[in-house]
């Protein structure tokens, strides 16, 4: 499954998401590559409920050894947060090539925050909630990897008012 199709998985089950990462920061200007598709989830259960199923229906499946109904239990994930460090829960599907979906567990903007501020996106025949450069900003500082400060540089370039 490519990333365009998990993309429209979640639009077509009306999974409440935002759209962060490297696909996010293509989406706002910069181009860039990316294999995977990051998301930060409305974490109530009725839509986590909903994203259980479709990835389900879609056979992804953990990428560490755990059932995915996991994503829905908060006080393992934040046992694993605390004492993995662990960012996302990631899953791909069964083929070799598969997009791997990375769904962000402990973000550094809240998810309310991310959908108000959230810039919706046509992508094929989907309206997708991209997150907004600033909150783009605030997610990749401070991680330590050198794509992220790249990202953060050009995405300064793209704000508005920024000079050309």
């Amino acid at each position: 499954m490519g990333i365009f199709d998990l993309i429209k998985l979640l639009t077509d089950k009306k999974i409440d998401f935002v759209l962060v990462g490297g696909l996010a920061v293509a989406l706002q200007g910069y181009q860039r590559v990316t294999m995977d598709v990051d998301v930060v989830l409305a974490m109530e259960s009725g839509n986590l409920e909903r994203f259980i199923g479709a990835a389900r229906e879609a056979g992804l499946r953990p990428t560490i050894p755990v059932p995915i109904e996991s994503l829905a239990r908060p006080e393992l994930i934040e046992q694993w947060h605390r004492e993995k460090g662990m960012p996302a829960f990631s899953l791909r599907g069964v083929e070799a090539q598969a997009t791997v979906l990375d769904v962000l567990v402990k973000p550094v903007v809240p998810y309310a925050d991310l959908r108000r501020d959230a810039l919706m996106v046509e992508l094929g025949s989907a309206q997708v909630p991209v997150a907004s450069i600033p909150h783009l900003i605030a997610m990749k500082t401070g991680t330590g990897r050198g794509k992220d400060q790249i990202d953060i540089e050009e995405l300064k370039k793209l704000m508005p008012g920024a000079a050309p």
